[in-house]
């Protein structure tokens, strides 16, 4: 036999399933919230965090890498390569913000434009002789 105090917990069990069913009922799609990716914007471009913090690793560990294994420059390392970290680096970032790769994607770039090192300048310099060669301003004479 119910008592009292057992149709009470029916009734209180019973207030609590009902709205949790009624919102089950009106709710399309999944009722588990997902998270989503955090994206944060520089000087108006967004780009995923995570792919970025990726890149600017790889990057980075890429140039460590590259420079503790030359001796012949360790007297002059920070001289000679902290102006090609930093290209390499800004160049990383230029790439997220506009391809927006997947971290993976991300820290291969990253690694990449790392390992090119000196060649970013070297490949710079050829994509500014390209246009202006294309634009008609290259001097001939200088070639």
């Amino acid at each position: 036999m119910i008592g009292t105090g057992g149709i009470y917990k029916g009734g209180f069990t019973m207030m609590a399933i009902v709205p949790v069913a009624a919102a089950a009922l009106t709710t399309k799609g999944a009722t588990i919230a997902t998270s989503q990716p955090a994206v944060w914007h520089f000087f108006g471009y967004p780009f995923e965090a995570a792919g970025m913090i990726a890149a600017l690793f790889g990057c980075v560990a890429a140039r460590f890498w590259i420079g503790a294994a030359q001796a012949v420059r360790q007297e002059h390392r920070w001289s000679l390569d902290m102006p090609v970290t930093a290209m390499a680096v800004a160049l990383s970032a230029a790439l997220i913000i506009s391809r927006r790769p997947e971290p993976l994607g991300a820290l291969m770039y990253g690694a990449g434009v790392g390992v090119l090192g000196e060649g970013v300048f070297k490949l710079a310099e050829a994509y500014v002789r390209k246009g202006t060669t294309a634009l008609g301003l290259n001097d001939s004479a200088s070639d």
